[in-house]
């Protein structure tokens, strides 16, 4: 049976998983990213997880999610944040062939991957059009048309968390971690969202201006979404989601008005499916698209 490595870079964790044809992980890993030894490093990595396991399963390609962003046909990162350094520039597939000798190797963005993960197996599934948007440190975003990946002219479509609401930033007013800095100024001893969430719904009144704020910021940031592309889906990911069906239902009370009735009601708001490895299961759907499903 051919298998394959999928990994997910990310800039605290290398996520990694042995996949079959139907998408189904075998088994499964993670070991701390290298980052600030620098991009090669990660790869090599990648070298030393695939000779770990190639004795062991018959890997056919690599499929690579990765932070930055992605030339998905050269595997070249063309722009990244100083998390991983000496990341900018490196050709993914070019350095782990010279490792690995000739094999097919994809790379696509993570957040991209996600959006994937999501539009064949998760929340967007038959879905002919999907918005996603990852909510945690910062703010990514991903945009699928009937199972395309809308890239952008510099493959950098979806960037969300650098549009201006309100004349700031939209990450640092509707990330996870804006709505934790806020929240610190009351209550030093909060140290995450759950804290936040918890207080929020103790009533604590302080803690509820607060909340309401993230909630006006980020419900804006998305209803302008909404009416720039029309999805069927609007698919939101990342830690905050933790908090389950209660989020969504509370986001929504703040979109619906910012939205004319016809246009919330064409645009379902749903909570990603996959959490862990929807990075790794995209990356392997952004696979078959290169080297399977031609």
């Amino acid at each position: 049976m051919d298998l394959y490595l999928t990994c997910d870079i990310g800039g605290t964790d290398l996520k990694y998983g042995i996949i079959d044809i139907k998408s189904n992980l075998i088994t499964k890993g993670s070991v701390s990213t290298h980052a600030k030894e620098g991009g090669r490093a990660i790869l090599d990595q990648i070298v030393e997880i695939y000779n770990n396991h190639k004795n062991d399963y018959n890997i056919k390609g690599i499929a690579i999610s990765s932070a930055g962003v992605v030339d998905p046909n050269t595997t070249i990162i063309l722009d990244a944040t100083n998390t991983i350094t000496n990341f900018i520039g490196l050709n993914i597939r070019e350095y782990l062939n010279e490792k690995l000798g000739n094999i097919n190797i994809s790379v696509e963005n993570d957040v991209n991957c996600m959006a994937l993960c999501e539009a064949f197996k998760g929340s967007g599934i038959n879905s002919k059009s999907m918005a996603a948007m990852t909510i945690g440190t910062g703010i990514g975003g991903a945009i699928v048309i009937d199972g395309n990946l809308i890239h952008g002219n510099g493959y950098s479509a979806g960037e969300w968390g650098n549009m201006y609401i309100n004349g700031l930033v939209y990450e640092k007013q509707a990330s996870t971690r804006a709505l934790v800095l806020e929240a610190k100024k009351i209550n030093n001893n909060i140290k995450n969202g759950v804290d936040v969430f918890t207080l929020y719904d103790d009533n604590d009144p302080l803690i509820k201006v607060v909340v309401n704020n993230f909630f006006e910021a980020l419900s804006s940031g998305i209803a302008n979404i909404i009416y720039s592309l029309n999805p069927e889906k609007f698919v939101i990911g990342g830690g905050i989601t933790a908090r389950g069906t209660k989020f969504i239902e509370e986001l929504k009370t703040y979109v619906k008005p910012k939205l004319s009735p016809y246009i919330y009601s064409k645009t379902e708001i749903v909570i990603a499916e996959h959490k862990n490895d929807a990075g790794m299961l995209g990356a392997f759907e952004n696979y078959k698209k290169h080297f399977i499903n031609k």
